[in-house]
């Protein structure tokens, strides 16, 4: 692998840590270090911080506020 693209992979912590459990990668970016953008976008997907991830998340946590004040306005009726 190139030093550079070697020294930048440890600069970065999750592509570090992506590319330490997908072993693959090694291979591939030694082959052909352009394929970096590539291996970037996986790591996110693998790791789930694209945008669509984050939007579920935050859907996820809109639900359950909702739930949660629909709980509490049920309990504030029954009293």
């Amino acid at each position: 692998m190139r030093q550079d693209t070697y020294e930048y992979i440890n600069s970065k912590k999750h592509l570090h840590a992506f590319v330490r459990q997908n072993p693959v990668w090694y291979r591939k970016l030694t082959r052909n270090p352009r394929d970096f953008q590539v291996m970037e976008n996986e790591a996110k997907a693998y790791f789930k911080q694209t945008i669509p991830h984050k939007v579920q998340k935050i859907n996820q946590s809109l639900e359950m506020a909702s739930f949660m004040l629909q709980m509490y306005q049920g309990m504030r009726q029954s009293d």
